[in-house]
C-alpha cells in the first residue's frame, strides 16, 4: 500500500505544477522579467521530476491490493509519463 500511496501523492502534485504551470504560461513574459522565467523553468523541472518517480511508483503499486486511489493514480501517472515522453521525442526531432 505504501506504493500506492506515493504514486497517488506524486499524481496530485504533478497535476497541481501542470496548473500553475499553465497558468503562468498565460502571463505576458520579456527578457527583462527573469524572476518569472526561472520560477517557470523551475517549475517545468520540477513537474518532470515529479511525473517520473510518480511512474515508477505508479509500476511498484501494481502488486498493491486494487483501489479506486491506485487507479486513478496509475491512469494519471502513466498519461503524464506518456505525454512527457511524446513532448521529449517532438523536441528531438526538432533539433
Amino acid at each position: 500500500m505504501k506504493f500506492t500511496k506515493r504514486s497517488f501523492h506524486f499524481s496530485i502534485i504533478s497535476i497541481i505544477l501542470m496548473v500553475v504551470f499553465l497558468i503562468l504560461s498565460t502571463v505576458q513574459r520579456t527578457k527583462d522579467n527573469t524572476a518569472m522565467n526561472d520560477v517557470t523553468a523551475f517549475l517545468i523541472t520540477f513537474f518532470m521530476i515529479t511525473v517520473l518517480t510518480g511512474f515508477v511508483f505508479a509500476l511498484l503499486s501494481i502488486r498493491d491490493g486494487h483501489s479506486t486511489k491506485k487507479a486513478f493514480a496509475f491512469i494519471v501517472n502513466v498519461v503524464l509519463f506518456l505525454f512527457l515522453g511524446f513532448y521529449v521525442l517532438q523536441n528531438l526531432v526538432a533539433i
